[in-house]
């Protein structure tokens, strides 16, 4: 029967913010039925309240009407953990995972002579962002375990997305590339003949898989376990074809001291002198 998972303000309409796998309308269809199940077991009221944005501006995070939002670790600890807080991670099933644990892909075109991370000295790299932790921040790492004593790449591209990335890569505008593991099985999934055009050439260090969020006001009430137990709940009700299309396994309980390796990665580039992906 429906219950009520943490007390909903309806003075604010509110809102799920899921963009950060759904960048495909197959994807973006199958997070609408996931959390369809969801609002089912949810009281009336709230049902009444919620909708879904496929959104993953950090800005929705710190809106009033969020009900729970899906972001990245890194800015979780770098700028969002004193409005949100984790209560759970997707857990998928997809090469580079490992639990409730993911990496990214390091990513070359597939005609390339590049065969490791260490021979992309002076040669352009892509990120998708400057605040994330799978396409900068374990980059940046990996990078800073070579001691560089300057700067290891000639340029660094912005390309605003994981898909954009590995088109850069794939069309020789840029060299180098780390692509979340989930995002890459995606993008196989439905561009098999973009990726064909890549090749990998090893994983990342693999840290806490992108968090299920609250926002903090109102978190006293809620049911966390609970919470975590309906969202499984939720995706055992959702048709099997929807579970694969995500490659989604299940939820599981997380805290920020989950999230505290991540800023462990950044610590350790910083100390050896490699404080940004350049």
């Amino acid at each position: 029967m429906p219950v009520i998972l943490y007390s909903v303000n309806n003075r604010n309409k509110k809102f799920i913010a899921c963009g950060m796998y759904a960048f495909s309308d197959d994807l973006a269809g199958a997070w609408q039925q996931l959390f369809a199940c969801f609002s089912e077991l949810l009281d009336a009221s709230s049902k009444q309240a919620i909708e879904l944005r496929f959104d993953s501006d950090q800005a929705l995070l710190r809106d009033a009407g969020l009900f729970l939002g899906h972001t990245c670790g890194y800015p979780l600890m770098k700028h969002l953990k004193d409005q949100v807080i984790p209560f759970c991670v997707p857990v998928f099933e997809v090469p580079g995972t490992d639990g409730k644990m993911y990496s990214s892909r390091f990513i070359v075109a597939a005609d390339s002579s590049i065969e490791a991370l260490d021979e992309c000295r002076g040669k352009v790299a892509a990120m998708n962002a400057a605040d994330s932790n799978s396409g900068m921040n374990v980059l940046r790492y990996a990078i800073a375990r070579f001691n560089p004593s300057g700067p290891f790449f000639s340029r660094v591209v912005q390309t605003g997305s994981h898909l954009h990335s590995l088109e850069t890569v794939a069309d020789g505008t840029t060299d180098v590339a780390a692509i979340d593991c989930v995002s890459y099985q995606l993008i196989q999934d439905h561009w098999p003949e973009l990726v064909e055009k890549v090749r990998s050439i090893g994983f990342s260090v693999k840290t806490c898989g992108l968090p299920l969020v609250l926002p903090r006001p109102g978190i006293d009430d809620a049911d966390l376990e609970l919470l975590v137990e309906k969202m499984n709940q939720a995706l055992a009700d959702t048709p099997e074809t929807i579970r694969n299309r995500l490659h989604l396994h299940g939820f599981e309980p997380v805290t920020l001291e989950d999230y505290q390796p991540i800023i462990e990665l950044e610590n350790f580039a910083i100390d050896s002198g490699y404080p940004r992906l350049i």
